[in-house]
């Protein structure tokens, strides 16, 4: 017999008569068949009749068999990087919905319920309970478990009983008892691995009503959504996963996504994660995931191997965001608004958040990205952004881990950690459009690198170098790194210096005896119009609203090249049609075995010639040194001065007693200093003196008549900021 409609059993089970763990169920329901959402709004509307077009699609006799499998699908492959058995259970919860949720013509439709029992008969034939899980284990434990829960949920009461309580056997013997276990096979899940345990171990204890089980998926999620020395959220608000590897963007985005459907499905019990958890959450929201979105994409340095699949997009991250938009937290109002301007360009979406979707559009807060600058100390990765261009840049160090080729993807990517530089005006130049496949992974922007037979290749891998960190007041900062990348001889200093509307890239010290070419690649730019034609005058140049200038005597090389490259040849792919963009490079020539080299220049995003030339002109930015002891510019405009010292030494009168970061603002009364320590050391303190008498609160220091002298604390290379406020001069006074 049929239950009743799911918005009533919602408000049945959510009343105070209702067991907690039937609390969960039913807004666990609700949440698959958007019981609340209001189906004439557009969006939902959308959502709807897309979902029964693709179920009416998998479901057509052209692809499913009677015997309840699916004619493209090989159910005698080996689970390895992919599994072709996975789509059938990504099918299958397409159709449960679908037959669940109400507005759409196969609600409750019997011919439909008919396809599902006949798919979950299948279903034991290839994830039976007596089936050895040979080959990958996290199709076994996680991704056939992920989608196979919801659907049996969801089926629970309408399709045939004896093969849901036969799959839920299945379940249980693949991933054990506990969503901290290991499983019968796989590792101790950790970071979005255990999120994703946990997940499916919340559905098999609905399945089962099993409250201790409840218990400790609960005690997990609240365990797992604080920051970590391990895997997971780091301190500084990024996402690590598979070691010490940046992946705000690729696993840190599935983990933003499923630990925020959990916070909506278990709100009000019991079971919810703790406030703190939840907090600290949507601080990594705010601070993580929003952050390192821009457009309908994640940055391309924080989604890892994914960068070599064609269907990498920003879903996780939008789906995290309207997910957490109907959860109160302190940081709600920011994360609404990133949700809010990401639909903006964003298309269609899954029925269960295109209400949530329609909420955030009609609600009252602004739509805006996060604007300004942040280094995450954890990850090497620094973020520049403005509203309308969005900037970043990657390093690695011996703390962090370059990448990775996983499942033989990234098969090209081993430059991405060395200094790449990324630029987006729009956010889709790279990603839509094929970009990738076609890219000369030898010549990625930003970087500095030896051209040599390999590399492009999977070489990964810890830094050689502890040299890599960055500072900022919020709105602008300093980056830098020692380069040393793997498989090579070169080696050279990179700094960055982000101010309000122009990044400058200061390179010394670049030194490879190999014999081999080296370059400094300004950027390799995707053109968005084939027919944009670069504007250059002297020592400037523009193209497609981007500015470039060499303040320096040197050389900009440019070169425009139609290039072809398939998805295959990124690894991870199957898909062999050649895909062609065409290009503009622009790079500087350092000759073959330099030594001691240099590069200097800036970008200038969204300008036209016009202003190209009156901002060139006006001198509104100089470099101020760019050696062995320290790299440094000065915005003339605001007098902000980024320091970024190699070694103990003194610019303009500012004195490092160690290497670090600085950044300085104010004027003759006050000043705010940010300054790290880029070794990342866990203990100690340096000195930093800065002329004139200061004082502050906020550091132990020492005043003379015309410095001042700040300890500064290593503090793992986090960011200090020090207000300073000018002191009288009549006399001395020692703190």
């Amino acid at each position: 017999m049929k239950r009743i409609l799911t918005l009533a059993l919602f408000m049945l089970c959510a009343s105070t008569h209702a067991a907690p763990i039937d609390v969960v169920r039913a807004q666990f329901d609700a949440y698959y068949t958007t019981a609340t959402a209001d189906r004439e709004a557009p969006r939902m509307a959308g959502a709807l009749r897309d979902l029964e077009s693709v179920t009416r699609q998998i479901s057509g006799p052209d692809w499913l068999r009677s015997d309840g499998s699916w004619t493209d699908i090989r159910y005698d492959e080996v689970p390895a990087g992919g599994w072709g058995p996975w789509d059938h259970s990504r099918r299958l919860i397409v159709m449960a919905k679908a037959y669940r949720t109400p507005g759409q013509g196969l609600y409750g439709d019997p011919t439909l319920l008919a396809d599902i029992n006949a798919a979950l008969a299948y279903t034991k034939r290839f994830y039976g309970a007596t089936i050895y899980p040979a080959g990958n284990w996290w199709f076994w434990t996680i991704g056939i478990p992920i989608d196979l829960g919801p659907t049996l949920l969801l089926m629970q009461g309408y399709a045939d009983q004896s093969v849901i309580d036969e799959l839920v056997f299945a379940m249980q013997v693949r991933i054990g008892p506990s969503p901290t276990s290991r499983g019968i096979i796989g590792p101790v899940p950790t970071g979005e691995n255990l999120v994703w345990s946990s997940f499916t171990h919340l559905c098999l204890a609905l399945l089962k009503n099993d409250t201790t089980m409840l218990d400790a998926v609960s005690d997990a999620m609240t365990g797992v959504a604080r920051p970590t020395s391990g895997e997971g959220i780091k301190p500084d608000r990024s996402f690590h996963q598979h070691g010490a590897q940046l992946y705000t963007g690729g696993y840190g985005g599935s983990f933003a996504n499923d630990v925020a459907r959990y916070a909506l499905i278990t709100r009000g019990t019991p079971y919810a994660m703790a406030p703190a958890s939840l907090d600290s959450f949507a601080d990594y929201l705010a601070d993580g995931i929003a952050w390192t979105l821009y457009g309908n994409f994640f940055d391309v340095s924080v989604i890892g191997r994914e960068v070599a699949r064609p269907t990498t997009s920003g879903f996780n991250g939008i789906a995290a965001l309207l997910q957490a938009s109907a959860i109160d937290s302190s940081r709600r109002g920011e994360i609404r608004s990133a949700a809010a301007k990401m639909l903006e360009t964003w298309g269609a979406l899954p029925s269960e958040l295109a209400g949530l979707a329609a909420q955030v559009e009609t609600g009252e807060i602004a739509p805006a990205w996060p604007d300004g600058h942040r280094h995450y100390f954890s990850s090497d990765y620094t973020v520049h952004r403005r509203p309308d261009w969005f900037a970043s840049v990657k390093m690695f160090s011996t703390r962090t881990k370059s990448g990775e080729d996983t499942n033989d993807e990234n098969i090209l990517g081993s430059r991405q950690s060395d200094g790449r530089f990324y630029l987006v005006l729009d956010g889709n130049e790279y990603f839509g459009r094929d970009v990738w496949p076609a890219l000369d992974w030898t010549r990625l922007p930003g970087t500095t690198v030896e051209q040599k037979a390999g590399t492009a290749s999977a070489i990964y891998g810890y830094g050689k170098r502890s040299f890599a960190g960055g500072t900022g007041d919020g709105r602008n900062g300093v980056s830098a790194m020692e380069l040393a990348p793997l498989d090579s001889i070169l080696t050279a200093r990179k700094s960055w210096f982000f101010f309000d509307d122009a990044i400058v890239f200061l390179t010394n010290g670049i030194t490879a005896p190999g014999g081999n070419r080296v370059e400094t690649i300004v950027n390799q730019w995707p053109l968005m119009n084939d027919a944009s034609q670069l504007t250059r005058r002297d020592d400037w140049a523009v193209l497609e609203d981007v500015g470039y200038w060499i303040p320096s005597s040197d050389d900009l090389h440019v070169s425009r090249e139609t290039r072809t490259g398939t998805w295959a040849s990124l690894g991870g792919s199957s898909d062999t049609t050649p895909r062609t963009r065409q290009f503009v490079t622009l790079w500087l020539d350092h000759g073959t075995s330099p030594m001691n080299a240099a590069a200097e220049y800036l970008i200038v995003p969204r300008v036209t010639p016009a202003q190209m030339a009156a901002w060139v002109e006006s001198r509104p930015i100089s470099i101020v040194i760019n050696n062995d002891t320290a790299s440094a510019a000065r915005d003339n405009r605001t007098g902000a001065l980024g320091i970024a010292f190699w070694r103990a030494g003194s610019v303009e009168g500012v004195q490092s007693t160690a290497p670090a970061v600085v950044y300085m603002t104010g004027d003759a009364r006050t000043m705010r200093v940010t300054a790290a320590d880029p070794n990342a050391a866990t203990t100690g303190t340096f000195q930093l003196t800065i002329p004139g008498p200061w004082t502050t609160k906020d550091v132990a220091f020492t005043k003379a008549l015309h410095s001042t002298t700040l300890t500064i604390p290593r503090n793992s290379g986090q960011t200090t900021t020090i207000e300073l406020q000018r002191a009288s001069t009549r006399r001395r006074a020692v703190r």
